[in-house]
């Protein structure tokens, strides 16, 4: 399954956006039990300056044991006060 993130930043902000997802985010999720991959992505089609997360986790126990985790609360929200638009879906793969 896959934990997708997305959300909007000011360009002003983007290179403050992108060392937080590298140097704390991802740091965290890949320490986690069962998360197999950790991607970050720009969409250069988009109209304003997005990023798409991407996180591969093994199944939802594993997931819904890390979204109780304090420090990915606190991780949520110092996202939520850089980027806007934040949204978060949980894909399974089917093939």
């Amino acid at each position: 399954m896959v934990y997708h993130i997305l959300c909007e930043v000011d360009p002003k902000r983007e290179e403050e956006l992108d060392n937080f997802l590298r140097d704390k985010m991802k740091k965290f999720w890949l320490a986690q039990p069962g998360v197999s991959r950790f991607h970050i992505f720009g969409d250069h089609l988009a109209a304003s300056v997005e990023r798409i997360i991407t996180i591969e986790i093994g199944n939802f126990g594993n997931l819904d044991k890390i979204l109780v985790l304090d420090e990915r609360k606190a991780l949520r929200s110092e996202l939520m006060q850089i980027a806007t638009n934040v949204t978060s879906r949980v894909l399974e793969i089917i093939e």
